[in-house]
């Protein structure tokens, strides 16, 4: 992270996986974990709108956060929570929305985070899983890098090259892999569950990138 994050102020992590249950939340907690430990302002941001998580590990509301920040409801003051941890604080995903991905492709995204890089150090952002659903592509054009966690004896092994591929084919600055859960033994991919996201149908990853850069023109 240092390597790809050391030419960036108040870089912008994504962290996300290419299937559910492969460990991103759990990265991501101890990531900005870490940084906060280090006297680093650090915020973690809860953008997998579908399935919220992180405020339960923190026992933080979720009345509020990113979903009613996206559609005006709130300020972006309003959802930044603190934590236990001085230097680490949560903005929710917030009540899940029923338009996910075309909330996110709305222009409040990009101007949250530009908020974000002037008041914090670092920006963690927990995403939906980039392999399944299309607004996660949309983030990750704003992002300095990306973590893309894998989860030996979970992650389709198809699935993982797939989205790997397409990441490095979207001019992300940077991308590194976190592998999660390794067991002594293990060197093979395995196949996974079916959990609680449905991939978006006729997704395109070349639409929403069209409208990052648009955004950024």
């Amino acid at each position: 992270m240092q390597f790809f994050t050391k030419d960036a102020k108040a870089p912008v992590i994504l962290v996300t996986s290419s299937m559910p249950s492969d460990g991103k939340t759990f990265a991501a907690i101890n990531l900005a974990s870490v940084y906060s430990l280090l006297n680093k302002r650090t915020v973690l941001v809860g953008f997998d709108l579908r399935k919220p998580k992180i405020f339960k590990d923190f026992g933080l509301s979720n009345d509020k956060g990113v979903s009613t920040l996206l559609i005006g409801q709130d300020r972006i003051q309003d959802v930044i929570q603190s934590t236990r941890f001085e230097n680490l604080s949560i903005i929710s995903a917030g009540p899940i929305p029923p338009n996910p991905s075309e909330l996110t492709a709305l222009g409040k995204t990009e101007e949250l985070l530009k908020y974000l890089k002037e008041k914090f150090e670092y920006i963690i952002v927990d995403t939906s899983p980039i392999g399944l659903v299309s607004d996660t592509y949309y983030l990750a054009s704003m992002a300095d890098t990306i973590l893309l966690v894998v989860r030996p004896e979970k992650t389709l092994k198809e699935m993982f090259e797939r989205t790997l591929m397409e990441i490095k084919s979207s001019g992300t600055k940077g991308v590194g892999l976190l592998i999660n859960d390794i067991k002594p033994g293990s060197g093979r991919y395995g196949y996974g569950e079916k959990y609680g996201y449905t991939a978006d149908k006729g997704r395109s990853k070349k639409r929403f990138l069209k409208k990052a850069q648009f955004a950024r023109s």
